[in-house]
């Protein structure tokens, strides 16, 4: 009995020690496994919460750009309209010009207000002048038959400044330039039309 009580008195220390690692063991463990658990939910928290605003600024992106697109699509639109309103414009214009303006306006004139028309006088374009006006106008267009240079000049080549050949009748009329003046202008009010409707649908938003 006694050898028992100091064996236990001898040992008793040992086996509170070990008692009280092991419950420090499972505490620790314990306390371990729910802070691993808390950061593992607040992780997992987080990056739900990360992902929901990627989400979201996804969202208010393609809404921004659908409503972008829409926009850009009605500046599209009404650039073509007012572009095919510029077209029908130079058509009507040209039409008039070709059916009842050009030659009423280039083979007749009143002589005074009210007096009748008479057959106008013959309009008179030199080749010195049709060269100019062509070179005013950044035209680079051969010369016609009747105002090449000399007999020998290459064909279409204009007469220079100062020689008797730039005072030679050019056998263009009046009708014929207007006509000139018509397709010119055509062509420059459709770019015009052209870079208005580009600037339209370029602009920025207000």
């Amino acid at each position: 009995m006694n050898s028992i009580t100091g064996w236990l008195g001898d040992h008793i220390w040992v086996l509170l020690i070990i008692l009280f690692a092991a419950a420090f063991w499972v505490n620790g463990s314990g306390q371990y496994d729910r802070g691993y658990r808390t950061a593992q939910a607040e992780g997992e928290f987080a990056l739900q919460s990360l992902r929901l605003e990627y989400a979201e600024q996804s969202r208010r992106a393609a809404q921004e750009g659908l409503v972008q697109y829409r926009q850009q699509v009605e500046r599209a639109n009404q650039a073509e309209q007012q572009y095919l309103s510029a077209q029908d414009e130079i058509q009507q214009l040209q039409h008039q010009l070709n059916q009842e303006r050009i030659a009423h306006v280039s083979t007749q004139y009143r002589p005074a207000p009210g007096a009748a028309p008479v057959p106008a006088p013959r309009f008179i374009v030199t080749c010195g002048w049709l060269r100019d006006f062509n070179a005013a106008l950044g035209a680079n267009v051969p010369a016609p038959a009747g105002c090449r240079a000399t007999p020998g000049a290459a064909s279409g080549t204009w007469p220079a400044p100062g020689t008797d050949a730039e005072l030679l009748e050019s056998g263009v009329s009046a009708a014929d330039i207007l006509a000139h003046a018509r397709d010119y202008g055509a062509w420059a009010l459709t770019n015009l039309a052209q870079l208005n409707g580009f600037r339209r649908l370029h602009k920025e938003h207000p």
